[in-house]
């Protein structure tokens, strides 16, 4: 009898298991659609659009995100921010596998004001689907050889989130100081 009773422990423990890890499998199912995201910089909700770069097996050839957001027909608000603050990028749902994040110095039109040498990779970690950092100086803005007091520069915010094969990119721009 106390055979027969082990027995039975052992078999719904073993179904447990196996009906635990198929679950959880299935949990991290990449999304049919990029997630939707929150942005927010001090008390400031952040605009910003999603575009994907590789979907489904497709390759996607659009625009740039920055020159989307930057074009005279946007309605996209590109807010001044101060050096310091907090920004605070929080996914829905579905986090990412990948994610990293990208700051460059752009131009008015959203074009790269310089090459991918000066482009600085901040270092974020997500963790339950979030992650902060903060609005530090981009040492890009001093390689111009033009001074003017109060520049403000444009920094166009670039974040790279893959699930899988999946990736799409979120991006936003905003204004800050430039010294």
């Amino acid at each position: 009898m106390r055979r027969l009773a082990a027995g039975i422990v052992l078999i719904l423990l073993i179904s447990m298991t196996v009906v635990g890890c198929s679950s959880q499998r299935s949990s991290l199912k990449p999304p049919d659609e990029p997630p939707e995201i929150t942005i927010t910089i001090g008390d400031r909700e952040i605009e910003y659009i999603a575009a994907k770069n590789e979907w489904n097996g497709a390759e996607y050839d659009r625009e740039d995100t920055f020159r989307t957001i930057l074009a005279p027909d946007s309605d996209i608000e590109v807010p001044y921010i101060i050096i310091g603050e907090i920004a605070e990028v929080s996914f829905e749902n579905n986090p990412p596998e990948d994610f990293y994040i990208l700051d460059m110095i752009i131009n008015k039109d959203g074009s790269r004001m310089y090459d991918n040498r000066v482009t600085e990779e901040i270092p974020v970690e997500l963790k339950d689907g979030k992650c902060s950092f903060e609005i530090k100086k981009n040492m890009a803005s001093l390689l111009s050889s033009y001074y003017e007091p109060n520049k403000k520069d444009l920094r166009g915010i670039r974040m790279i989130a893959s699930w899988g094969e999946n990736e799409c990119e979120y991006a936003f721009v905003i204004k800050t100081d430039a010294y």
